[in-house]
């Protein structure tokens, strides 16, 4: 898994369980990289609509790996 996400995982935080959590958790991730988006030039903008997408993607692909270490 990646280091951005493994980051973005020590800093989330959720009482929910399985779903939820894994719902709230992609929703952390989107939130994340929208809050660097405003402070930027429309070039970084691209960038982090990018990067945000494709973790999106990634971790929409690999449900079960991130459901599995959301929960431990």
């Amino acid at each position: 898994m990646n280091s951005e996400i493994k980051k973005l995982m020590k800093t989330f935080r959720s009482k929910s369980k399985d779903k939820e959590k894994y719902n709230e958790f992609l929703y952390y991730c989107h939130q994340a990289f929208d809050s660097k988006k405003y402070k930027k030039s429309k070039k970084m903008i691209n960038k982090y609509d990018i990067l945000r997408q494709d973790l999106l993607r990634y971790l929409i692909a690999n449900e079960t790996a991130v459901k599995a270490e959301l929960n431990k």
